[in-house]
């Protein structure tokens, strides 16, 4: 059960490092139609509707090269490298909750 508990800190840790305030407030400030179009995310926690998740999906397929601004695409490649550190964190949360609950039943049948 401890590796359980183990992922899910893993992976609740990971969720709440979904923030990208510096690179939401440049493009609200820069590219207001793209910020719109991401539903004028805050960037500040993943808990704005959802709206921050989009820009995460955003930045992970590298959109912000797409941008003309310097700014922007020098914001971007530092949110992309959080960007993955994130998505491994969950990834590895997820398989630790995943081994952790499939040793758990393995012990339950002994």
């Amino acid at each position: 059960m401890i590796v359980t508990i183990f992922g899910c800190l893993i992976f609740v840790a990971s969720v709440f490092q979904i923030r990208f305030p510096n690179l939401a407030v440049l493009l609200r400030n820069e590219e207001s139609a793209t910020w719109k179009s991401l539903g004028a995310p805050l960037g500040f926690s993943f808990t704005d509707l959802g709206n921050t998740l989009s820009l995460y999906s955003w930045v992970l397929s590298k959109k912000f090269l797409e941008s003309e601004n310097p700014e922007i695409v020098e914001e971007g490649k530092k949110a992309y490298i959080k960007a993955h550190r994130i998505k491994y964190g969950l990834i590895l949360g997820l398989t630790t909750i995943i081994m952790g609950l499939a040793v758990d039943l393995v012990r339950s049948f002994s």
